[in-house]
């Protein structure tokens, strides 16, 4: 794959994409949700990408994507708008659960409603 070739030119082990646009290229996941917290990881060990977002959402991936219903993952609604609590703290646990929490890892900054 490019993108993986790419990562590892620049030294990424994980990517973690929020634009919806490369969501949709990596993944195929097309919903009208890009205005919450979601993200596709793509780590250079892994054949597929992951897909996290809200529950409510989680229909969409399945219908638009091809990613297995282990890689579809939803992040605790409460999360949601609480001062105290965002879903990036589940999506932080998601990585080190995996064993990818001290690699490198690229986002991208100018993705809209990134947080």
């Amino acid at each position: 794959q490019d993108v993986k070739r790419r990562m590892e030119e620049a030294g990424f082990d994980l990517l973690i994409c929020q634009d919806p646009a490369n969501m949709c290229w990596l993944t195929g996941y097309d919903a009208w949700s890009f205005y919450t917290p979601q993200v596709v990881l793509l780590h250079l060990k892994s054949d597929t990408p992951i897909w996290i977002g809200r529950l409510v959402d989680v229909n969409g991936a399945r219908a638009t994507t091809d990613l297995p219903a282990d890689n579809i993952i939803n992040f605790s609604d409460d999360r949601l708008h609480h001062v105290e609590l965002h879903p990036y703290d589940e999506v932080s646990e998601i990585i080190k659960s995996r064993g990818w929490g001290s690699d490198r890892i690229g986002v991208e900054l100018d993705a809209h409603f990134y947080t």
